[in-house]
């Protein structure tokens, strides 16, 4: 076998690993996300009954707010329905407020509350580390190599085994 097959095939098997591992690193991610919100309760001084879904539908309204049901549905991929269910919730928890716009009664916008701000800011850093860690992860690769990890993460991402 050529060194490019055996190349291919170590690829795959590597590819393999990766997505069985994925319930295993789902747990892990579980654990820590549930650690990290136990840190921002405290900052807050507020018990969260959050998943991760809602804390980044806050992120988005945070990023693009004032913001109304579709487009977060669009920028989240969540289904309007889940959006609608996820924000009668961030209400009810003071997280996020209603407001119509002077010239559009009919249309709802969503605006964080002072927690909510408060709430995304945390978030905003805790993701930014996670950003930092993962860019110091690649800064062992050439850039070429970072290309090709581009395309070839591009290309699985597209691929439909």
């Amino acid at each position: 076998m050529s060194k490019t097959e055996l190349n291919k095939q170590w690829i795959y098997k590597l590819f393999l690993e990766l997505i069985t591992q994925q319930e295993t690193r789902d747990s892990k991610f579980a654990v820590r996300f549930e650690e990290e919100k136990r840190k921002v309760e405290v900052e807050l001084g507020q018990k969260l009954d959050l998943n991760l879904s809602e804390v980044h539908l806050i992120a988005c309204i945070g990023d693009h707010g004032p913001i109304n049901v579709t487009t977060i549905s669009e920028k989240t991929d969540l289904t309007k329905g889940s959006v609608t269910r996820i924000t009668q919730k961030l209400l009810a928890s003071d997280l996020i407020k209603k407001q119509q716009l002077h010239d559009n009664k009919k249309e709802v916008y969503f605006r964080l509350t002072a927690k909510g701000q408060k709430l995304y800011k945390i978030h905003d850093r805790e993701h930014r580390a996670i950003e930092q860690r993962f860019m110091h992860l690649l800064d062992k690769y050439t850039p070429e190599q970072l290309t090709f990890a581009r395309e070839l993460l591009q290309d699985l991402l597209e691929w439909d085994y």
